[in-house]
């Protein structure tokens, strides 16, 4: 009856997902012949940026890190505060960062410490080549007092990796990450991810749906997987099962096209960052749910979740990510263990809180208990993690329906709720 009733489930989503996706397609190979039409000057010092935001998404592909300011009031004796996008950030209007840059601009304390500048890169370019320009620019632009930056996703990764070199950390006073994947993430790796859907549904259609959608959403991110896998320092990922179609995205150990991410061994920069973190609830936490349940709440799910992530809205696929995240089998025979719950759809918390070796390799991140302690591991000078927060929400300040604005510091019970801006102006004005 289980298996049945999965084979009805997935069957319509399958069509709807290769239409979604086909269609989403379309407009990418559109306008990418348009982006190659234009260029944008950059700028040597954070003094000579001129140009003020544009407030629609500009067409160009990046050459190098660009800087815009927000607005065009003078810099005078302020701190610059960069606000660095993430995945395709370069393509939206202020680069995603509206919401919040108008946030913090109606705060006085705020207007009168910093001015908001707003950094542009070519997100699909290489780690290497992206830490590399970061590397020049970074200690171009960097005034006396030193930079403070705030960015989200890769753009996290991608600083802390830029800091490695003692000038570039040198021209850092303060940096503050939301939900960066210092370590990786599991996401990011196909061999384990399709494993993982093979082994945790039997329908076949189920199967085909996931890895459909899967295979869809990566097809346009190929430096994703091949600079941000998972980091296995738990030693949890299977060993590798490629196909032949998998060639093109293998990159050897020692290729000198790969920059290894840095999260491995603590930096001396690390004290000056503030690692922010989010997980979703899904079936495995807080309240574990067995086989029935799902299949009883499946209609909910596909409505909720599946067919609105397959037409390509953001926090339905980040539902649909936090699902395949928790489901990654491990290593071992044992398949039944989940081995990363907590997750925001893109990252689990043991890579965006930037915890250390030991601790990620030998915990149970299922098990409450560990969440007492776990920001005394991380190598930041702090750690914050939000529960049901997903990947955006500390860009788009997005709650679920019945949500609360506010939200809890789960590492910081003594601290009163507050909204996700509010928690990032806190710490910017510390």
């Amino acid at each position: 009856m289980t298996r049945v009733f999965e084979c009805t489930r997935a069957a319509l989503p399958l069509v709807l997902v290769a239409f979604a996706w086909i269609s989403s397609a379309q407009n990418c190979l559109a306008n990418e012949s348009d982006l190659k039409e234009h260029t944008i000057q950059s700028t040597d010092s954070i003094s000579s940026v001129s140009i003020l935001a544009p407030h629609e998404a500009l067409k160009s592909i990046p050459r190098t890190v660009e800087i815009y300011q927000y607005d065009n009031s003078p810099l005078g004796d302020r701190q610059p505060l960069l606000l660095v996008h993430g995945l395709i950030g370069e393509f939206h209007p202020l680069f995603r960062w509206k919401e919040l840059a108008q946030y913090l601009s109606r705060d006085q304390a705020f207007q009168h410490r910093y001015k908001i500048y707003l950094v542009r890169y070519n997100s699909h370019a290489p780690l290497k080549k992206i830490t590399e320009s970061f590397d020049v620019a970074l200690r171009k632009m960097a005034p006396a007092g030193g930079l403070t930056i705030v960015a989200i996703s890769m753009a996290g990764t991608i600083v802390r990796n830029a800091m490695r070199d003692p000038a570039v950390d040198q021209s850092i006073s303060r940096v503050i990450t939301l939900g960066s994947f210092f370590r990786g993430s599991p996401l990011f790796c196909p061999d384990w991810m399709q494993q993982s859907i093979r082994k945790r549904h039997l329908s076949p259609l189920v199967r085909v749906d996931r890895s459909l959608g899967y295979k869809l959403y990566f097809a346009g991110h190929k430096n994703l997987l091949l600079d941000y896998g998972w980091d296995n320092v738990d030693g949890q990922r299977p060993a590798a099962r490629l196909s032949q179609g998998r060639a093109d995205l293998e990159v050897a150990p020692n290729s000198p096209n790969q920059t290894p991410l840095a999260a491995a061994q603590q930096q001396p920069g690390d004290h000056k960052i503030v690692v922010y973190a989010g997980y979703l609830h899904n079936q495995y936490f807080p309240h574990p749910h067995g086989g029935v349940h799902a299949l009883l709440f499946s209609p909910i799910a596909f409505f909720w979740t599946t067919f609105p992530a397959h037409s390509r809205r953001e926090h339905p696929a980040l539902r649909f990510l936090n699902q395949i995240i928790a489901e990654a089998i491990p290593g071992a025979t044992d398949t039944s263990n989940i081995l990363y719950p907590l997750n925001d759809g893109i990252s689990p918390i043991s890579s965006s809180l930037l915890l250390s070796n030991d601790f990620v390799a030998h915990s149970d991140f299922r098990n409450r208990a560990v969440l007492d302690d776990i920001g005394t591991h991380s190598y930041a000078k702090k750690a914050r993690l939000f529960e049901n927060a997903d990947h955006l929400t500390f860009i788009e300040g997005h709650r679920r329906i019945r949500s609360s604005a506010d939200i809890s510091d789960v590492l910081s019970v003594t601290e009163k709720p507050r909204s996700m801006f509010a928690w990032i102006l806190k710490d910017l004005l510390e």
